[in-house]
């Protein structure tokens, strides 16, 4: 596809379009994205299973879009995106929330609203956003500031489906290119946007395409493409969304809240992941699933589903293989770089015995880091996902629920989250002492970790003047913790690098244990006032 006949930094400026004395309503697009290879693209329109399904033919057109921002991306800041359209000789400007999830949203669906207006050209329309239905959208400190920072240039071929009578989904193909500044990224997607129906419907539809054709899910939308584009930086990790609940939530809701939250929460670091550059991406992927197995532990008497008990189990096979690689990773980061760096470097280890360890450690890591990469990008990942967003979505396991299963899945989960939390609690135990050995505070670490978790599940069922002071006691215990089980970690990693050289093996291996020990002399403290907080759920 050629690229854009204009540069993005200077639009063509027809006339604006005359403005409409009201904003449009918000239209809102529900809508699961797939990543497929460019070699694969072309045959997802014409696969027999979805041409079944298809409600006449599908049609195709070239469709260019401008995005605007200013200099410092404050539209983006504010989560929205402004564009305008060329759709044959019709042009839209589209004012689109970019970041919407909320606690209700289905783990990889977005949910956004956009308004639409129609004009004479790829020229912005500022008038159009200073209407009061909108304009807090965008800030009228930014109207003047506004320029066309990107463009994205694609063909797309479209094809309404209707798996049932009362379901449509638009299925949309997108082959083409984002551009910013002599730079450019390929598109290489597809659209599932949900017109009428359930939204398990979409999963149902991606589990058939993927059957197909490998493909994976997509977080990232065309503007956050484009803005990564125009910034360089690459995907940062991203921290779990707040949880939602609230005394009147059922078990039901809390389940499938908690578990939709774990799966959004793996898909949106699996960017910061698969880049490489920053350790905390596959940490976070890890969490997720962690997370997404105890939930489901909680819960599973009461969902009673063999098909998610499988489905999860898969999720822990996933989870082991991303493992090793994190390991490496936080020796590198957290011991190797810090020293090349001169932070407390042995006085018998110089520079060049530290590049040297430094190599062998990359050259170790990189076998772990092919291997996670390959899980997630592994058929089997994506279909993980998708089978269990949308065995989650169809709800079958609470429709179907009877008697007193039935009756525990519509009572509010406080009346079991309490008894949870203590059971947690009293895996802990109420010894004075720290365990003195490794193996005993590792364990403490793990049952920790777990009480941890539980509590973030189940903190909004209480007053938060309660919550705090006990998470405020936990965090630096558990930190604390971590940090001693990485540091034996890197020390074993160290002993077992083939072809390091023992003496400087050795000298990091006494940096880390002195650290280590400074590390183990404040632990007693926090393992008291620990001890001394009142459980908020008491």
């Amino acid at each position: 596809m050629p690229p854009p006949t204009s540069s993005p930094s200077s639009p063509p400026a027809p006339p604006p379009a005359p403005s409409p004395a009201a904003p449009p309503p918000a239209a809102r697009e529900v809508e699961l994205k797939l990543h497929a290879a460019p070699a694969d693209l072309a045959r997802v329109a014409t696969l027999p299973a979805l041409l079944a399904q298809a409600d006449g033919p599908a049609a195709q057109q070239r469709l260019r879009t401008a995005y605007f921002d200013t200099p410092d991306l404050k539209l983006a800041a504010n989560g929205v995106a402004l564009r305008v359209r060329q759709e044959g000789d019709r042009f839209v400007q589209t004012l689109k929330t970019v970041n919407s999830a909320t606690p209700g949203d289905s783990a990889a669906v977005s949910v956004r609203r956009e308004w639409d207006w129609p004009v004479t050209g790829e020229a912005l329309d500022r008038k159009l956003l200073a209407d009061p239905g909108v304009a807090g959208l965008v800030p009228a400190s930014a109207l003047d500031a506004l320029d066309c920072l990107f463009i994205t240039d694609f063909r797309r071929t479209t094809l309404l489906v209707r798996p049932d009578p009362l379901t449509a989904v638009e299925v949309a193909v997108d082959d083409g290119r984002v551009y910013a500044g002599g730079e450019s990224l390929p598109i290489s997607e597809v659209e599932l946007e949900l017109k009428a129906g359930r939204v398990a419907s979409l999963f149902d539809l991606a589990l058939t395409l993927q059957t197909a054709i490998p493909m994976r899910i997509g977080t990232e939308s065309k503007a956050e493409t484009g803005i990564r584009l125009v910034t360089g930086k690459a995907p940062g990790p991203v921290d779990a969304e707040p949880l939602g609940l609230s005394p009147l939530t059922t078990a039901a809701e809390a389940y499938r809240h908690i578990l939709r939250h774990a799966l959004r929460h793996f898909l949106a670091n699996e960017a910061c992941a698969l880049g490489g550059g920053d350790v905390e991406g596959l940490h976070r992927m890890r969490i997720a699933l962690r997370r997404l197995r105890l939930a489901h532990r909680f819960f599973a008497p009461l969902v009673d589903s063999p098909d998610a008990d499988r489905l999860v189990a898969e999720s822990r096979a996933l989870a082991k293989r991303l493992g090793p690689a994190r390991g490496w990773d936080v020796l590198m980061s957290g011991v190797i770089d810090p020293l090349l760096a001169g932070c407390e470097t042995p006085a018998s280890v110089d520079r060049a015995a530290l590049e040297r360890l430094a190599a062998l450690t990359r050259s170790a890591g990189a076998g772990p880091a092919r291997e996670a990469m390959a899980a997630i990008l592994a058929p089997d990942c994506t279909r993980m996902i998708l089978a269990l967003a949308g065995w989650l979505e169809h709800g079958r396991w609470v429709s179907d629920a009877q008697g007193e299963r039935g009756a525990a899945l519509a009572a509010p989960v406080s009346s079991l989250a309490g008894a949870w939390l203590s059971a947690r609690l009293a895996k802990i135990g109420k010894q004075a002492k720290l365990p003195d050995d490794p193996k005993g505070r590792d364990k403490l670490r793990r049952r920790l970790r777990t009480l941890r978790y539980t509590a973030d599940f189940f903190r909004g069922l209480y007053p938060e003047d309660a919550t705090l002071p006990f998470l405020a006691a936990m965090e630096p215990l558990q930190k604390a913790l971590d940090a001693e089980q990485d540091a034996a970690t890197g020390a074993r990693m160290l002993a077992s690098l083939p072809g390091a050289d023992p003496r400087t093996v050795a000298a990091v291996a006494a940096w880390i244990d002195r650290r280590s020990e400074k590390r183990r002399k404040s632990m007693p403290d926090l393992w008291k006032r620990f001890r001394a907080a009142q459980p908020f759920w008491s």
